[in-house]
């Protein structure tokens, strides 16, 4: 909701002036595309602060060879990762709240176009993995039916690829 708050302007708030509050799907569709990839920046950075598969792997490793120093290192890092993760987010949600309580308080006439544009890019935003995991799934299996084929191991190989997120 806060991205397509940022991305409301008053281009767009005079259009709805002009036309008597009648919607314009089209018109929207680049603030709903840059909420969507502004909104995805965010969720990468999120990820790399909360995601902690590796180094439990790592932990995991140095437990069989009894190498306590890096383990608490390691442990170290996991915590002051989730300290920052925490902190980041109860601010950002505390100011992501402020900012749309006040845009729905100023701008009451514009409140029903803004609820249309997120409901928009929520929409597309819940579609978008779906597409973005369909493609390598179906690469993979094309390549195992047609193991018997050189090209094969190259289509396998870029479905490893594409899933960067």
């Amino acid at each position: 909701m806060v991205m397509n708050v940022f991305f409301f302007s008053d281009e767009t708030m005079h259009k709805l002036y002009v036309d008597n509050g009648k919607y314009d799907f089209i018109q929207q569709i680049p603030q709903i595309i840059y909420s969507i990839i502004v909104s995805r920046l965010f969720e990468i950075f999120i990820c790399y602060l909360s995601l902690t598969d590796k180094p439990i792997y790592q932990i995991k490793y140095l437990m069989l060879h009894n190498l306590q120093a890096k383990m608490r290192f390691i442990f170290r890092c996991i915590n002051i990762k989730f300290i920052i993760f925490f902190t980041f987010t109860f601010v950002f949600i505390l100011f992501y709240w402020y900012i749309v309580a006040a845009f729905c308080s100023v701008y009451k006439n514009t409140q029903i176009a803004f609820i249309k544009d997120w409901i928009f890019s929520f929409l597309l935003d819940m579609l978008i993995p779906f597409v973005l995991y369909l493609i390598p799934a179906s690469l993979r299996i094309c390549a195992i039916r047609s193991r018997n084929c050189k090209g094969s191991v190259y289509i396998y190989k870029l479905s490893n690829i594409i899933p960067i997120f």
